[in-house]
């Protein structure tokens, strides 16, 4: 499921969304999306190994640990979980510099945001080869548990404890405290985003950065407790050894399988209400008829025909602030649906 959720997100992105990947936002997102379709390939090469030893894995267990494959697997794991904890970190900074300085020119564009990506690949990379370096192969980095990656989680002591600590625990963690406090941030902003100060560049970054919430929320919600077990262990916290099992085959395989349905979902979502809210626009504007001559409350309200009997003014405010936003509409119409309605007895304000 996570490798053809992921390959499905990807290629949407790619085809169905061609243009707005040029933006920088979504050149990281679509390396997210890139990035947990490998980490889906080392869940299936556990998964595979898994189904081969049921029932006999004490027999094998050497030789498995011990493979190429295995140690393929988690050098992927490892490099791909490392790449998708920076990448967060860039697009929450990325949001971060959009919201919080919105007329400032220094700015993820295209460019960057790929030179920005392929560093973050290549750090990723750096980080998941070093225990294959002849002088730490006597590590045995990737053979010490039957899921191909020593997570530190447990008192267990083992070579390249300290490297592994230091990346999938310290580094991580850092990471995600920067994320989490980047987020409240974004959070604060959108909260405060105002119809009568907010541009319509504004109001889309702020759409993007609502969607974006769920993907680092989800993110930051299966990597955290592998951080705080880490540094519990570290602490002399007794962890029981199964709980590594748990980790790998739960908390990695939701996080790497649920990303892409949150944020192609919630774009989906997005076009959907975005088509049922131009709609309502269009029902609303053809209703709406402003008179230059009309200064009166009573002239304005008939100057508006076929107004439904249950329409509240919440409900013209919602839909028109949109559409004004987009300047798709304007204040006359706006304010003419509400005097309309209010009059009629329909108003609802909350």
């Amino acid at each position: 499921m996570s490798v053809l959720g992921n390959a499905g997100s990807f290629l949407f992105r790619c085809l169905a969304q061609r243009n707005a990947t040029k933006t920088g936002f979504n050149v990281f997102v679509t390396n997210l999306c890139l990035s947990d379709l490998l980490m889906g390939v080392y869940l299936a090469m556990v998964g595979t190994a898994d189904s081969l030893y049921r029932g006999q894995y004490l027999s094998y267990e050497r030789s498995w640990t011990a493979s190429a494959v295995c140690k393929m697997a988690g050098f992927l794991s490892l490099m791909f979980s490392e790449v998708s904890a920076l990448i967060i970190f860039l697009i929450t900074l990325d949001r971060f510099i959009v919201l919080r300085f919105p007329f400032s020119s220094k700015k993820f564009r295209q460019k960057s945001a790929l030179l920005a990506s392929s560093i973050v690949w290549t750090v990723g990379f750096l980080l998941a080869v070093i225990p294959l370096l002849p002088v730490t192969s006597h590590w045995e980095f990737y053979g010490h548990s039957g899921i191909c990656i020593p997570l530190p989680i447990t008192r267990k002591a083992f070579k390249g404890r300290d490297y592994s600590l230091g990346v999938i625990i310290i580094l991580n963690f850092i990471l995600f405290i920067f994320i989490a406090a980047g987020q409240s941030v974004i959070f604060t902003s959108v909260r405060s985003n105002r119809l009568t100060t907010d541009t319509t560049k504004k109001y889309q970054d702020t759409t993007i950065a609502r969607r974006l919430l769920t993907v680092v929320v989800s993110d930051f919600a299966c990597w955290f407790p592998i951080g705080s077990l880490g540094l519990l262990a570290s602490a002399g916290v007794h962890i029981p050894g199964e709980v590594n099992v748990a980790v790998a085959i739960f908390v990695l395989l939701l996080n790497s399988a649920l990303n892409p349905f949150l944020y192609t979902f919630n774009l989906l979502m997005e076009k959907r209400r975005k088509t049922l809210e131009m709609r309502l626009i269009k029902v609303l504007d053809a209703r709406v008829v402003t008179r230059e001559t009309d200064t009166e409350h009573n002239a304005a309200c008939r100057g508006i025909q076929n107004i439904p009997e249950d329409l509240t003014v919440n409900d013209a405010v919602s839909v028109l602030a949109h559409s004004l936003l987009a300047k798709e509409t304007t204040w006359e119409k706006l304010t003419a649906v509400i005097a309309c309605v209010s009059s009629d007895g329909n108003s609802d304000v909350q």
